[in-house]
């Protein structure tokens, strides 16, 4: 069965979140309604619909005079099987002494471990945080350069975790310390007790649900000496005050999720929370910053 989008740009959060609540109500009913900000300093939101059958055209002109935002573009989105795709298109990703593999590549990740990696399998079924993007990747690889370089962690919080990737490459290399995985969403926080559990680190990873560091047992296991926050520039802003709160002096917070042209806003809320660059890590269009609190 084809299904179809209908996106369209227009500057403002407010007008942008309008236009999706009119958009829930059109004939036919669309299956999801999504608003991004285009972090590219443009001011500019998407607002994008997605409709098991072709749009109300003439719907669509109508909010477009109504909101002042561009023409929308609608597009046949073709049938894909994403399962076989990403198992196509995943090979195994190397980051320092970190090996992440997907499920169709068990002999690899056999052959990384009898060659003494950290090998960690993440199911291809879930792209996104499984070491491929290059933001997991700069965080792998930041982690990596900090065990080399003889630092060690007690207390590890993974704030907006996805697949738990980053908690269970600290858990991995960290026997003793404690390690916790929180996020927003549910879905993600079911994903990463599953690979907490394939990976054999039951009970060496808590999984929580959490918005950034909004749940008891965050606030009872902290100060945390290390955490990675591999989300997006305006959460990682947002989290700069709590971070200086729930990180210990000393301590070191690992952040990407943000491009390079975003990386000096990310820095400078950070130091003005009290922390000092340590190291940056361009990997593409992504960065990756390492920070201690001083």
């Amino acid at each position: 069965m084809p299904t179809y989008s209908a996106l369209t740009t227009l500057p403002g959060e407010d007008a942008a979140r309008a236009l999706a609540d009119v958009m829930e109500r059109m004939t036919p009913e669309p299956t999801g309604v999504g608003v991004f900000e285009i972090e590219d300093g443009s001011g500019l939101w998407e607002v994008g619909g997605y409709f098991l059958e072709a749009p109300d055209m003439v719907m669509l002109e109508v909010l477009v005079t109504a909101f002042g935002a561009r023409p929308f573009a609608v597009s046949e989105i073709p049938e894909i099987d994403w399962v076989a795709k990403v198992r196509r298109e995943l090979s195994p990703v190397d980051a320092g002494r970190f090996y992440v593999y997907g499920s169709h590549d068990v002999d690899a990740g056999a052959a990384a471990k009898a060659a003494g990696r950290v090998a960690l399998q993440i199911e291809a079924t879930v792209a996104f945080g499984t070491g491929h993007h290059g933001t997991t990747l700069g965080c792998l690889l930041a982690y990596d350069a900090l065990l080399t370089a003889g630092k060690r962690f007690a207390r590890v919080a993974d704030i907006g975790c996805g697949t738990a990737v980053l908690a269970m490459a600290a858990a991995a290399t960290l026997p003793d310390a404690l390690v916790i995985a929180s996020d927003i969403d549910r879905v993600a926080v079911d994903v990463a007790e599953a690979n907490v559990a394939i990976n054999g680190l039951r009970g060496r990873v808590e999984c929580l649900e959490a918005a950034g560091f909004q749940h008891p047992r965050l606030a009872e296991a902290g100060p945390f000496d290390l955490v990675f926050a591999n989300i997006l520039k305006g959460p990682l802003i947002e989290l700069a005050p709590d971070m200086s709160r729930q990180v210990a002096l000393g301590g070191v917070v690992i952040l990407s999720g943000l491009l390079v042209v975003q990386a000096e806003a990310v820095i400078a809320a950070y130091q003005a929370a009290g922390f000092r660059l340590q190291s940056r890590n361009d990997l593409g269009e992504w960065s990756a910053l390492v920070l201690e609190r001083v």
